[in-house]
Order: C-alpha cells, then sequence, then structure tokens
C-alpha cells in the first residue's frame, strides 16, 4: 500500500522544477519508496544528474551497479516521467531496453484516467 500512496503522491505533486535542489541521497531513497523490492533477475543502473543508484535484483543499491543490463540516464524531471508516467523516451537507456520494462512492471498499476489520478488512493 505504501508504493500506490508514494505514487499517487508523486503524480498529485508533479516533477520537480530545475529550480528545486534535491538532497544527496535522494536517488536511492525515491527507488525504495517507489519500487517494491520485487526479484527481477535483473539490474537496472540510474544515473540522474549526479546521483547514482541502481536496482539489483529488486534491492535498492546506492551508486552504480557491478554489471547493469540497462543504464538510464536522466535528469530529475526525467526519471519522474519514466516513474511516474512510464515514459522511457524521457530517458536514455543505455543496454537492454526490456530489462527497464521488466522494472516498471513491477510498480503499483497506474490509474486509467484523470480523475483517477487526483482521487485519494484510500477512496478506491
Amino acid at each position: 500500500m505504501m508504493h500506490v500512496l508514494a505514487h499517487w503522491g508523486a503524480r498529485s505533486l508533479g516533477p520537480p522544477s530545475p529550480e528545486e535542489e534535491l538532497r544527496p541521497g535522494w536517488l536511492a531513497g525515491a527507488l525504495r519508496i517507489a519500487f517494491p523490492p520485487t526479484a527481477t533477475g535483473t539490474s537496472v543502473e540510474f544515473r540522474v544528474d549526479d546521483e547514482h543508484a541502481s536496482l539489483v535484483d529488486g534491492e535498492v543499491v546506492c551508486g552504480a551497479a557491478d554489471t547493469p543490463a540497462a543504464v538510464v540516464t536522466a535528469d530529475a524531471a526525467g526519471f519522474y516521467r519514466l516513474v511516474v508516467d512510464r515514459d522511457l523516451d524521457a530517458v536514455s537507456i543505455t543496454g537492454s531496453t526490456r530489462a527497464v520494462r521488466d522494472a516498471l512492471a513491477a510498480l503499483p498499476a497506474r490509474p486509467t484516467s484523470a480523475s483517477d489520478a487526483t482521487a485519494s488512493p484510500v477512496s478506491r
């Protein structure tokens, strides 16, 4: 349920603005909140601005992965669009796009309409 609430909150707040200063370590925390610990059998490294964190078999690792199947590079707004909107075009992917899609498949389901996106997750 916590991951569903986190995604609802992210959709409600929108992407970070370019002026927002994010605290060091925010990327690993965002991955922990967004992705439930689900064994995927793959690893995806995320490079967002100066931050690096990875999903390795469903677990969050601070920093680079040893042998990632894919490396996702983006700015904070692109990372938001990837995780919240599942927009692969918002990021640059080196390696296996399938590994990124598999990681995204572990995320809570997206709302099917605009009214679902703003409705309280508790009322669903």
